[in-house]
């Protein structure tokens, strides 16, 4: 019990004393804490960079760590390796797959697992693309933008449910929506009409309605209705990611 106590004060002292910025939510890392540290975490996001790093994919990092500095659970991470004087974490960048020419690497390490997994940033290098990364190979649950907390966690338990308890929970969303003030209530209204199409035409509603509302996305609309409809499609993944990879909820 001691030796659990020494561990945490150990932790806590580490991030207090090596916040890389207070309103960031990440720590910075170095070749002689990193094992230390993210070894304590259900999930670490770490990024491997350059010591002073900057530029839009710096930002959408830091920006999603500021997001998720609430969960105790999921550590977000910096290495600055320099390429000059000592060299610090050039090393550690190395056992990586981290060099000069790839900078940014971002790696999410999960306990219990001996190899981290690789952000692939074909698709972008941005929050949201890293809000799903972390999401879809953690099961840490990350809300999307456009979507509303205390509804994703609504969408969460309705999905995991028998038809009697979502009926309940339906009403518990339509009182939730109710209170909403204007700007939030007609996305709340969404998740009410998902749970009632779900009543009435079954689980795979959401995935018809993904795929019906993708093709819409290909077509020639204005960009309002792009932002409107890829918001849509964030929440009806509130529902289908609880049904496979539920972990918390944020």
């Amino acid at each position: 019990m001691l030796a659990y106590i020494t561990v945490i004060c150990f932790v806590i002292t580490f991030l207090s004393s090596n916040i890389v910025s207070a309103d960031k939510g990440s720590v910075e890392l170095s070749e002689y804490t990193f094992d230390k540290i993210v070894s304590k975490f259900d999930a670490a996001l770490v990024k491997f960079d350059v010591a002073f790093p900057f530029g839009d994919k710096h930002d959408a990092f830091v920006a999603l760590a500021q997001e998720a500095k609430e969960l105790d659970e999921l550590l977000f991470a910096e290495v600055g390796i320099k390429d000059y004087g000592e060299r610090e974490n050039e090393i550690l960048g190395l056992k990586y797959g981290a060099t000069k020419e790839s900078f940014p690497v971002v790696k999410l390490f999960l306990k219990g697992k001996n190899e981290p997994i690789s952000f692939d940033e074909t698709k972008g290098f941005t929050s949201e693309e890293l809000r799903r990364f972390v999401r879809d190979n953690s099961g840490i649950y990350l809300s999307l933008p456009g979507c509303i907390r205390d509804l994703d966690t609504l969408a969460i338990k309705f999905q995991n449910s028998a038809k009697e308890e979502r009926e309940k929970i339906l009403k518990e969303t339509e009182n939730v929506v109710e209170k909403l003030d204007t700007q939030d209530a007609a996305t709340g209204k969404i998740y009410k009409t998902i749970m009632q199409k779900v009543l009435e035409k079954g689980d795979e509603f959401i995935g018809t309605e993904i795929n019906r509302i993708n093709k819409l996305l290909t077509g020639k609309i204005s960009n309002e209705k792009k932002k409107e409809l890829a918001s849509r499609i964030n929440i009806l993944q509130s529902f289908s990611f609880s049904s496979s990879n539920k972990k918390d909820e944020l």
